[in-house]
């Protein structure tokens, strides 16, 4: 009978590990992958995207599946984009900042010995 309770009590282990490994790991992804799905379907002809691969550009027109993004400053490069590919809706950052950036000076240690070495030794 001990010997029964010991297998049960194992599945029973394994489970549970099964089920927070689940809670801890599989479910906040799916909750994610959800959000990013509702945030592509919700994408309009207008607003600015970012796609997965740090492109900023401009939706121009929705087909199916497919955005034709706007790209570059002269407004003629147009490419269809998988709507999967976008990462978010965004402007991206076109203010200049000037970096301050502190550069530390080392001082060399000069002191080299006044004596002179002589090779007739």
């Amino acid at each position: 009978m001990g010997a029964g309770m010991g297998v049960v009590g194992m599945v029973v282990y394994i489970a549970f590990i099964f089920g927070i490994m689940w809670l801890i790991v599989v479910r906040p992804q799916k909750k994610r992958e959800r959000q990013i799905v509702e945030m592509q379907a919700q994408i309009k002809v207008g607003q600015t995207v970012l796609l997965s691969s740090g492109i900023y550009g401009k939706v121009v027109d929705i087909i199916n599946d497919l955005f034709i993004i706007e790209m570059g400053l002269n407004k003629s490069v147009r490419v269809p984009v998988k709507r999967d590919q976008v990462a978010g809706v965004e402007t991206p950052n076109l203010k200049i900042v000037k970096e301050v950036v502190a550069v530390e000076t080392i001082e060399v240690d000069d002191d080299t010995d006044d004596e002179e070495y002589d090779d007739e030794e």
